[in-house]
């Protein structure tokens, strides 16, 4: 009688964990979401590792044009481009999987700081830090 009754709870209680994970799916997304969603992927994604910060006497767009060649030839696949109320910024991944960042400020009209992240913490990221601002820098100027 007790292994009878142990099998029925047992059953009863595996049955309601069944129904429990059977939902509905989840209602379409409502435009405050989507707006929000649209936000979240323009927002400045954070890179963590050494960075050089240098300024220029052009405009972004200008910086922009000069910046995907560069990231080109260190090997650096643009993966995300975007601007923000801090100004415009271009993420990239490279051979060896790290994420890149360039950061596009305007300080003032015709003057803007130029910001290069890589992510990790080790002689080739660093490598991959000189090589990128040296050659943004002699592009830009």
């Amino acid at each position: 009688m007790k292994v009878k009754s142990r099998w029925l709870g047992g059953g009863l209680g595996i049955v309601c964990l069944a129904v429990a994970g059977c939902r509905e799916p989840s209602p379409a997304p409502t435009p405050l979401g989507e707006e929000m969603i649209r936000e979240m992927r323009l927002a400045v994604p954070t890179v963590g590792g050494p960075s050089q910060e240098f300024s220029v006497p052009k405009d972004p767009a200008a910086i922009v044009a000069s910046v995907e060649p560069a990231l080109k030839d260190a090997g650096v696949s643009l993966v995300q481009e975007g601007s923000s109320d801090a100004g415009r910024w271009l993420l990239g991944k490279s051979l060896a999987d790290r994420r890149v960042l360039v950061q596009i400020q305007p300080v003032y009209p015709g003057r803007s700081t130029v910001k290069v992240t890589v992510e990790g913490a080790d002689a080739l990221t660093r490598d991959l830090l000189t090589r990128l601002a040296t050659d943004i820098g002699r592009r830009v100027r």
